[in-house]
């Protein structure tokens, strides 16, 4: 009895370390215009992973009405949230851990560039980066995907 309940702690401990492993800072591929977002990922009370945005690599706009400013979620669909900085908000959200899969799932992730909101998986690599995948589609078909890689 007692191999059978070690045997039950250790691999209970074993779940949760891979689980873990993705939690901490990554920085997203370049985007089009050269920005990256250094995203902290971090467990929530509900036992999900989000990720907060803590900076960008660009983080003030160099042209146009809002020239020196920090930039803004300036494409969110509700009118209240468009004045607010990028820094500090949820980018991906809701993620669910599959021990049978080893991935994070049944997550969204937030696009600032056009306000749109995607469904999201993100699984850890060999290499240690992280694939995280935005798509229209439930099942992760009809979407795009990056590597982010651990920052710090």
């Amino acid at each position: 009895m007692k191999k059978v309940l070690l045997m039950f702690m250790l691999s209970s401990t074993l779940i949760l370390a891979g689980a873990e492993k993705v939690i901490g800072k990554w920085i997203t591929e370049k985007a089009e215009n050269g920005n990256q977002i250094i995203v902290e990922i971090y467990e929530t009370q509900d036992k999900k992973y989000s990720g907060k945005i803590v900076e960008l690599t660009m983080p003030v706009y160099t042209d146009g009405e809002f020239v020196g400013k920090e930039k803004m979620d300036l494409k969110n669909p509700d009118e209240k949230l468009k004045n607010r900085t990028l820094r500090g908000i949820d980018f991906v959200s809701g993620f669910d851990y599959s021990e049978s899969e080893d991935k994070f799932e049944n997550g969204k992730i937030y696009n600032p560039i056009n306000g749109k909101t995607y469904n999201s998986y993100m699984k850890l690599q060999d290499d240690g980066k992280l694939l995280v995948k935005g798509s229209i589609d439930k099942k992760g078909i009809i979407g795009k995907k990056q590597y982010w890689t651990r920052y710090e």
